[in-house]
């Protein structure tokens, strides 16, 4: 891989794990009184309100969980990126020897 697409993909890499993590906020996950959504960690929070079925729900976010979560995803991106650039130049190499 030549630099160029390296820089780009450290641009990529975390717009798609900011994109990832929202979308995690959608899966639902029961809480203790509440409903958590996010993945890893639960970064939205729902409060359940049994009294009033059709009241909108308070929901709280937690801005520090989010981003753990966006670094969690960004660093398993990166290690994918690390590995596959790893496998192409041990391939080069390799046929490089060969000749």
């Amino acid at each position: 891989m030549k630099p160029s697409h390296f820089s780009a993909l450290h641009f990529v890499i975390p717009v798609l794990a900011v994109l990832i993590t929202w979308v995690t906020g959608f899966w639902w996950r029961a809480g203790n009184g509440t409903t958590e959504y996010g993945l890893p960690l639960p970064w939205k929070i729902e409060q359940v309100i049994p009294t009033c079925n059709m009241c909108p729900l308070p929901t709280s976010y937690n801005w520090v969980f989010f981003l753990i979560d966006v670094a969690f995803y960004a660093a398993i991106g990166h290690v994918i990126v690390l590995l596959y650039a790893r496998t192409v130049l041990n391939r080069k190499s390799a046929e490089i020897s060969m000749t």
